[in-house]
């Protein structure tokens, strides 16, 4: 399984299962008294296995290494990053490390949620001004571009594509309407990806980026997408929208400076009908 066909498996009830694990003494407890903690009574006393949607989730923290699973106990391995084991950070930080989790792996074809990774990227690619957002939509789409639904077969699955595009932070919601929009994920790797100084050209960005998320250009996901199916196939130089919407909207933001300086590579910005030329790109200051 994974995070787009375990469709029991929801932020809210990934995130709860290890927010109560981690709340524990010795960040322990007994995989039955979790679930009673977290069900509702009448489905916490019942042996359908179809309604134990906790314990249809409790495998996919496992297999994301969120927590560790024996003699009927769950528990936080202490070897996570410090600041999803740091309860006043969590909140902050587990859509971070989740998503670092499920879309990063040292070995991509056989990450359980390479699948989720795919769509993502492939939503990535879509003009943020008109969108697909719905699932009749996102059907359409992707038969018309790719000729494959690839594993997001159903509206259940697209849900799911949907609630954790969000949570990872690749796309924004307005009543009706799902749109590609990376802004807080590049927002939080701003500090890698300017770590050894604060303004570099704009193409050294874009490969650092993808290196730390391999659904954006240039990454893995992105690129195999290319490759199998023809998609996207930007021009050299050029930044998708969604991409370049949130560079710009992180200008607006103050955050970051583009700039074009007449001696360095230009990439094309895309907004919408409109181009911009920028070489540079200057991060501002250290909040993100």
């Amino acid at each position: 399984m994974s995070l787009m066909k375990n469709v029991q498996a929801t932020p809210s009830r990934v995130s709860a299962i290890y927010r109560l694990t981690l709340q524990m003494p010795h960040k322990r407890i007994e995989t039955n008294k979790l679930k009673q903690l977290l069900m509702p009574q009448a489905l916490a006393n019942t042996d359908r296995n179809e309604t134990d949607f906790i314990g249809l989730t409790i495998p996919e923290l496992i297999k994301l290494n969120l927590i560790e699973e024996s003699d009927n106990c769950l528990q936080v391995p202490e070897n996570l990053p410090k600041e999803i084991l740091d309860n006043k950070q969590l909140e902050r930080a587990l859509p971070h490390v989740l998503r670092e989790k499920a879309l990063t792996s040292s070995n991509f074809e056989s990450n359980s949620n390479a699948d989720l990774a795919k769509i993502i990227a492939w939503y990535l690619s879509q003009n943020p001004y008109n969108a697909p957002g719905s699932w009749e939509a996102v059907e359409n789409a992707l038969m018309i571009q790719l000729k494959d639904k690839m594993d997001c077969t159903s509206d259940p699955r697209y849900g799911q594509f949907e609630d954790w595009a969000l949570y990872f932070g690749f796309v924004s919601r307005l009543p009706k309407m799902l749109f590609p929009d990376p802004t807080r994920v590049i927002r939080h790797y701003l500090p890698q990806l300017f770590h050894d100084k604060p303004t570099h050209n704009i193409d050294t960005i874009v490969k650092r980026l993808s290196k730390l998320c391999p659904v954006m250009e240039m990454g893995h996901y992105r690129e195999s997408l290319r490759l199998k199916y023809g998609a996207e196939n930007l021009k050299e130089g050029h930044l998708s929208q969604a991409t370049s919407f949130a560079w710009m909207r992180l200008e607006e933001e103050n955050i970051v400076r583009l700039e074009k300086k007449s001696d360095a590579d230009i990439y094309l910005f895309s907004e919408n009908q409109y181009m911009h030329r920028y070489s540079e790109i200057t991060w501002l200051r250290e909040e993100v």
